[in-house]
């Protein structure tokens, strides 16, 4: 295992999350039927949200940028909320998520640079949909304010996450006094693109 996933494992830990484990990217399959669950619109993202679709691409387009990764971290927090009645805690918790996988990024990135490695790219991914800005730039179709730190979900690219975390192994139930964020980083190699 190369030193810089080794370290962000270790580092992912000492930051709290409860599941940080490496796994092989090309488990994540967009499929068509999370889309549609994307298109029904439950959660009032879709074409209003620069990290939802359809600006996050076609499942084609998602299948093609996904073959070039080759290592990746699987990345879980979960925490006690009131899912029902504590949107703020909700909002909050999310963020913090989101804010934690880019500080795993940029850690590796530094060990990237300092070091050298056969990585070359990261690519973080949330649980949920960004919540930096609110409402998204998107709805006045003005420009992402944070288009360095924006980041899409597994499920936003189609990817079915109680699927994956059941090949792990991992807890995939929903629970109304708790919540659990899945997110992940994907690392290319270096000239494989």
């Amino acid at each position: 295992m190369d030193t810089v996933i080794v370290n962000a494992l270790k580092y992912a830990a000492r930051l709290g999350m409860d599941v940080c484990v490496e796994f092989d990217p090309s488990l994540l399959e967009p499929q068509q039927g999370i889309r549609a669950l994307c298109m029904e619109n439950k959660c009032g993202h879709f074409n209003k949200h620069y990290m939802c679709p359809p600006h996050v691409g076609s499942l084609e387009e998602i299948k093609v940028k996904l073959k070039n990764y080759q290592r990746g971290i699987l990345i879980q927090h979960s925490q006690p909320l009131d899912i029902m009645n504590d949107r703020e805690g909700l909002i909050q918790s999310k963020v913090a998520f989101h804010k934690t996988i880019l500080n795993i990024e940029d850690y590796c990135r530094n060990m990237i640079s300092l070091r050298g490695t056969d990585l070359e790219h990261i690519w973080g991914l949330i649980g949920g949909t960004c919540e930096l800005c609110q409402p998204c730039q998107a709805v006045t179709k003005e420009p992402c304010p944070y288009p360095q730190q924006a980041r899409t979900s597994l499920e936003a690219l189609g990817v079915d996450v109680v699927r994956l975390l059941k090949q792990h192994g991992l807890d995939s139930d929903f629970r109304a006094d708790r919540i659990t964020w899945t997110g992940c980083l994907l690392f290319r190699l270096r000239g494989l693109l």
